[in-house]
């Protein structure tokens, strides 16, 4: 097997799991079947100034230890299992520098279940709406639309805020803070966070530090 690119002598800031959001002055890392090998694409879908490195995350962090300064990911943790959580957030925090910060989105499972004990109709109506295309056939109750959160969509784990602040402490991350969207230390968020209804919505945003 060929040795784990290092790829942060150039990039210092990664966007784990991009997809199709392609974020300026980061590495955007993302994995696609059909691209085949592990390769670099510049401005990827003609967005200028950004670059897409084809990878999959599985096999690990293409960066060198202690070596960026911010990492982020949205919507991408709850995709894999939960051991496979934990060794990932290990990876994030072995390859931020000191100092380094790593921000993160996630489904919240709280927000999820308080809604669905308190009959929160306007909530469910609106992720049918904007995350089920509105089927309210294959989805007519708001457990169905519990269920379709947590299945359709190939995730394995769900997180509230302590669940993940556990695996970030033990990870050994501090000042971990939740925030709301677009609310970060990062002065350019807005544009690594575009505002998406859906995400705003559901979302569990966390900040934290890799100790100096």
């Amino acid at each position: 097997m060929p040795e784990l690119a290092d790829l942060s002598p150039q990039f210092k800031k990664f966007h784990l799991g991009c997809g199709t959001i392609f974020i300026k002055g980061y590495l955007n890392i993302g994995w696609w079947t059909h691209l085949g090998e592990d390769a670099l694409y510049a401005n990827p879908n003609g967005v200028a100034d950004t670059y897409l490195y084809n990878h999959d995350l599985v096999k690990g962090i293409p960066a060198a230890d202690n070596s960026l300064e911010v990492v982020y990911h949205s919507h991408l943790l709850e995709h894999l299992s939960n051991l496979e959580g934990i060794d990932f957030i290990a990876a994030c925090y072995r390859v931020l520098q000191p100092g380094g910060l790593l921000r993160i989105l996630v489904p919240d499972l709280e927000l999820w279940a308080k809604n669905y004990i308190n009959g929160n109709q306007f909530f469910f109506d609106e992720y049918r709406r904007l995350g089920l295309e509105n089927n309210s056939d294959l989805y007519p109750t708001n457990g169905a639309v519990f269920m379709g959160m947590l299945h359709n969509h190939g995730h394995k784990m769900g997180y509230d805020f302590d669940t993940l602040k556990s695996v970030l402490q033990q990870a050994g991350f501090e000042r971990i803070r939740r925030t709301m969207v677009q609310d970060s230390d990062l002065p350019d968020i807005v544009e690594v966070e575009p505002y998406f209804p859906l995400k705003a919505l559901e979302s569990l945003c966390i900040e934290c530090y890799k100790p100096t």
